[in-house]
């Protein structure tokens, strides 16, 4: 009987992995290069969404595609995650970005099927898989988000120079996105282009304080507010706040390392015992299936896990020291 289910669920997983897989393909293969679509875009007067800086509702050849991509963008969630990879700085559409989060829980969940040959593993990788995309996303967003903050200070010098050259602060924001390297280079030639577009300069640094979410980054985009409205010498602004920000940005590099053995010793808490269960898991499984049987002893599994991630919580909260 434990066979024959095992033997249907590995059938039920392998289909649906291999519909998915088949349908993420067709995704990616349909479509265009970026120059012949967006040139398509602007023939057939598709809208432009200023905030994700990417085209609504754009059509391909492939009317399956068309249709989900329709679907899709109907939902609620569509724009939340089309934010999220715009600020990760992923080439992926919405549809390939579900297709990835479908694929990889029914691909780890027959893999542990196949290896370890239990069905109980079966919900538990598929939340695992389900996690993983998401963790991804994000570690790539707070990596892109650090890296630009990192850039500012030398970012606002450069701009002062430009400033005190003569150039205005369009023509200087080109010039300094010419000089500065990823990620701020992309994200200044996407503010240059919005402003081309049409779009206001305040609208375009909006849109990107929106896609940073940094707080130095609103600080400067508010005094650029303030000089366009009451005037003022805007290259000392920009060079007063520099400075302001090389000594925060050298205080909180100081409290990552005071804070990097907290911060490692929450990913031992939250790991070890799950790589350990695993492991024992491997060597006898039948010693590991005895916590998973009803009863008093099914508590035991569960309590581990809840006390392995409030101690990850707890340490991650304390080794966060907001400067």
């Amino acid at each position: 009987m434990n066979t024959m289910m095992l033997s249907i669920s590995a059938a039920v997983l392998a289909g649906f992995t291999l519909l998915i897989i088949v349908a993420a393909l067709r995704q990616l293969l349909g479509r265009k290069s970026d120059v012949s679509s967006r040139l398509e875009m602007f023939l057939n007067n598709s809208s432009y969404d200023y905030v994700s800086g990417d085209f609504v509702n754009a059509k391909t050849e492939n009317p399956i595609i068309d249709r989900l991509n329709e679907a899709i963008s109907n939902q609620s969630f569509s724009r939340q995650i089309a934010r999220q990879l715009e600020q990760a700085n992923l080439p992926l559409t919405i549809p390939e970005y579900i297709l990835i989060r479908i694929a990889i829980p029914l691909v780890m969940a027959l893999i542990a099927l196949l290896v370890w040959k239990s069905l109980l593993l079966i919900p538990i990788t598929l939340l695992l898989g389900f996690t993983l995309p998401i963790l991804w996303v994000k570690t790539l967003k707070q990596r892109r988000k650090q890296a630009f903050a990192d850039q500012i200070a030398e970012l606002l010098t450069m701009l002062s120079s430009s400033l005190r050259g003569g150039f205005s602060l369009v023509q200087a924001l080109k010039m300094v996105a010419k000089e500065s390297p990823e990620p701020t280079r992309s994200e200044l030639e996407r503010v240059v282009q919005e402003v081309q577009l049409g779009v206001s300069l305040n609208d375009a640094l909006d849109h990107l304080a929106d896609r940073m979410e940094s707080s130095d980054l609103e600080l400067v985009i508010t005094a650029i507010k303030i000089n366009g409205r009451v005037g003022g010498n805007l290259t000392e602004i920009l060079e007063s706040i520099s400075t302001t920000i090389r000594e925060r940005g050298k205080l909180r590099r100081e409290v990552r390392v005071i804070t990097s053995m907290q911060r490692m010793s929450s990913y031992v808490v939250g790991l070890l015992p799950l790589g350990l269960a695993l492991i024992i898991f491997t060597i006898n499984p039948d010693y590991m299936m005895q916590l998973f049987e009803p009863g008093w002893t099914l508590l035991i599994p569960v309590f581990a896990f809840i006390s392995a991630l409030v101690g990850f919580v707890v340490i991650r909260k304390v080794a966060d020291i907001k400067v």
